[in-house]
């Protein structure tokens, strides 16, 4: 379905009381960040805007959907100096859904129905070390809020753990610059059977620093994660976490 009017945010009436504002965003092009693993690249209207850190709903209709449906959430890897929107997900040919599968083909000039960007998951506070806790695909929304402190040079006292299945590691290149650029930003790789656990984090710190601790990757991961930092002595309202349940 084509949107001649897509540069303008609509709102929609939903059964009656609700209303919902939706635009629509103009499929540019897909890219392949690592095995599986792509990234869709969106021009969105000018007054779409987004936090680093937020996700919007994407619906894609498609012929035969599964019982997942027509909806999915996606973290918005791009940072918003970026202009365009870009989400990134990974693909399995044999064991994905209807929906994945329909999106990976989706073509230049497409328009794709959006929610507007939403979510807390987003740095508010800088008064203390920031570290980001990443686990695979979960890198998305804190690729976009590293970039984005990166570009307002407020990339103060920061630390990435980044926990991938194998070397292969989505935006590696992008992070590794960064950190090239600025001492006050470290990365510490876990690649399996490593993984981020009481063990390896003694190993990088003597004393656990007091921090903001943003977690992004597996349900069952970043439960583990956020108890293990809780009994480090971190804060629950210093824990923000965003999972990743795979679809």
């Amino acid at each position: 379905m084509i949107f001649k009017n897509y540069f303008r945010i609509i709102t929609k009436n939903i059964r009656g009381a609700e209303r919902k504002k939706l635009a629509f965003l103009k499929f540019i092009k897909k890219i392949q960040n690592a095995k599986n693993i792509f990234s869709f690249i969106f021009e969105a209207p000018d007054e779409y805007e987004w936090i680093a850190g937020q996700f919007i709903q994407i619906t894609f209709p498609h012929d035969k959907p599964d019982d997942r449906g027509i909806k999915r959430f996606f973290s918005i890897s791009s940072a918003p100096f970026e202009k365009n929107v870009m989400i990134t997900t990974r693909f399995d040919n044999q064991n994905g859904s209807s929906f994945k599968k329909a999106f990976y083909n989706v073509t230049a000039g497409s328009f794709i129905e959006s929610t507007l960007p939403k979510g807390e998951f987003i740095v508010t506070k800088q008064d203390k070390k920031i570290i980001f806790i990443a686990g695979g695909i979960g890198i998305t929304p804190i690729r976009s809020i590293i970039l984005d402190l990166n570009y307002n040079h407020r990339l103060n006292d920061t630390d990435l753990l980044y926990s991938n299945r194998d070397g292969d590691i989505p935006f590696k290149e992008e992070v590794e610059r960064i950190k090239d650029t600025n001492t006050f930003f470290n990365i510490h790789y876990f690649i399996n059977p490593v993984s981020i656990s009481e063990e390896t984090l003694n190993k990088i710190y003597d004393i656990f620093p007091d921090c903001y601790a943003y977690l992004s990757g597996p349900p069952a991961m970043i439960k583990s994660i956020a108890d293990l930092l809780s009994s480090k002595g971190i804060a629950e309202d210093n824990i923000k976490t965003d999972y990743f349940p795979g679809y």
